[in-house]
Parts: structure tokens; C-alpha cells; sequence
């Protein structure tokens, strides 16, 4: 039985503060898996003792066997599902104004947790590059295939790598180029694959992804945490894109006359065509 269900089917007989910590477990799973229990109930407003009997009310031996199932939980993306059925069975009125304000919150949480030094560190690796591989399929796509499009705008040198085709295109990638990637849940075993490859190439690698226990984290040269919390049973790449842009900003502060010299030429094709 998955924590969730055990959680769903204990918890009207939970106290007060056993709820809380229940209910924050629930809207926080891919946090507490790197939580002490103290930090859990210091969140959930709960003596550190509460967040201890809750793993024994639940059929744990200890608080640490409890945070090794939900992080065989959260590593096998099972949440979806959860969500899938929360969502669906507590939707209210205010649903809409949740879903905005979720997303803003999103964004604020994943910006208090990077610094501008490493924007600046991203932006330079993308103009110092020979070459940028783009990787990152699935829903990833909706941050990955803006990302390539904006950097070969700007840049001139990105390219895409197709999830059919990586093993042919991992072929070309040299010292010197750079490797952005997203590596969201479910963690796609082709992404850490390429990764691994472009490590032993030299290749810099971008990463995007969810927490610090991420797998592609032991391959990334700078990593970027975003939250992707929703109010829908789908996860939220709204704070993704933002780090995105947030690149995208820097590199044409520091690179400013070797983008607006790529606009102007592009600009210039662009009439060309449309006349």
C-alpha cells in the first residue's frame, strides 16, 4: 500500500495535529523527503513527537522507514495519480484564484533558492559555447523547445536533440559545447543517459530540475530547483520558464552586442521572406 493510501485510510481517526502533518505530507511530498523530522513538524506547527507517532499510526517502523517509502513514492511518480484523484474529489469555488496563486507561489519559492551569480554563470557557459544540445521531452517540452528556439534567436548555436535520435546526436557533442537539459519527474533515463555521455565528453551541462536529490544533479554543473507544485493533478513548469527567461535576460546584458548584431541580421532575413 502506497503512504498515500495509508494516510487516506487512517485519517479520520488521526488527532488534530496528526491531521496536519498528514495534510502537509500530502501538498509537500517531494520536500520532506530531504526533511528532518523536526523540520516537518516545525512546518506543519507540530511538536517534533507528532511527526514520530504519525509514522508508527501509519505502519512504520520508524520516521526513517516512513521517509523511505515516500521516497520510493516520489522516485516512482506515483503522485500524478494522487493528485489526479485529490484534485478531482476537492475541487471548490475558488479553485482558479488557488491555481494562480500557486503558480506566483511557485515562482517566488524557486527564486528565493537561486542566486544571480548563478544566472550569470549559465548565461556566460551559453555565449561561451561552440555548440548548445538542447535535451528534454514530455511535458519538459514546454520549457526545452523555448529554450532552444530563444538561444539559436539570440546565439545562433542550438540545436535540439530528438528523443528517437539521441544516440546519433550524442556523437557530435565536443568539448567546449554545452548541454542544457530538464530532468523533471519521471526522471527519463534517456536524459541522465545523455548527460553521463556529455560528462565524460567535457561537455558543461544546464540542468533543470525539481530537488536536490534529483539523479541528474550528480551530472549538472549548475542545477537550477524549481517547484512545481499545481493545483491539477499535472505538474508546473511555470517556474522553469521563469529561470528561463531569467537566463535569456542575462545573456543579452552580458552578450548585448553579439545578440543584437544576431537580431539585426535575423531581422533584416525575416523582411526578406515576408515581402
Amino acid at each position: 500500500m502506497k503512504f498515500t493510501e495509508k494516510i487516506t485510510e487512517v485519517f479520520p481517526t488521526l488527532s488534530a495535529a496528526q491531521k496536519n502533518v498528514a495534510h502537509y505530507m500530502l501538498e509537500n511530498t517531494e520536500e520532506i523527503v530531504v526533511y528532518t523530522a523536526q523540520k516537518i513538524a516545525e512546518a506543519s506547527n507540530v511538536s517534533e513527537a507528532t511527526v514520530h507517532r504519525l509514522s508508527k499510526v501509519l505502519g512504520y517502523e520508524s520516521f526513517s522507514d516512513m521517509k523511505q517509502d515516500i521516497h520510493h513514492f516520489v522516485k516512482n511518480d506515483y503522485r500524478a495519480v494522487n493528485n489526479f484523484i485529490t484534485t478531482t474529489a476537492m475541487q471548490q469555488d475558488s479553485w482558479v484564484e488557488k491555481h494562480f496563486l500557486q503558480e506566483a507561489d511557485n515562482i517566488i519559492q524557486t527564486s528565493q533558492g537561486i542566486k544571480s551569480d548563478t544566472i550569470n554563470l549559465a548565461a556566460q557557459y551559453f555565449i561561451d559555447s561552440n555548440q548548445i544540445w538542447v535535451a528534454g521531452w514530455r511535458m519538459g517540452l514546454s520549457v526545452t523547445s523555448y529554450m532552444q528556439f530563444v538561444l539559436k534567436y539570440m546565439l545562433g548555436k542550438s540545436q535540439f536533440i530528438p528523443q528517437g535520435e539521441a544516440a546519433e546526436y550524442v556523437t557530435y557533442l565536443k568539448k567546449g559545447d554545452v548541454l542544457f537539459v530538464t530532468s523533471l519527474p519521471r526522471y527519463c533515463r534517456k536524459t541522465l543517459t545523455i548527460a553521463k555521455l556529455a560528462k565524460e565528453k567535457e561537455v558543461r551541462i544546464i540542468a533543470i530540475t525539481d530537488n536536490q536529490i534529483a539523479p541528474i544533479c550528480a551530472y549538472a554543473d549548475v542545477v537550477f530547483l524549481v517547484k512545481c507544485k499545481s493545483k491539477s493533478f499535472l505538474d508546473s513548469y511555470t517556474a522553469a520558464v521563469s529561470v528561463c527567461n531569467a537566463i535569456v535576460n542575462e545573456i543579452a546584458y552580458i552578450g548585448k552586442d553579439e545578440v543584437m548584431g544576431n537580431i539585426k541580421d535575423m531581422e533584416v532575413n525575416f523582411t526578406a521572406f515576408h515581402d
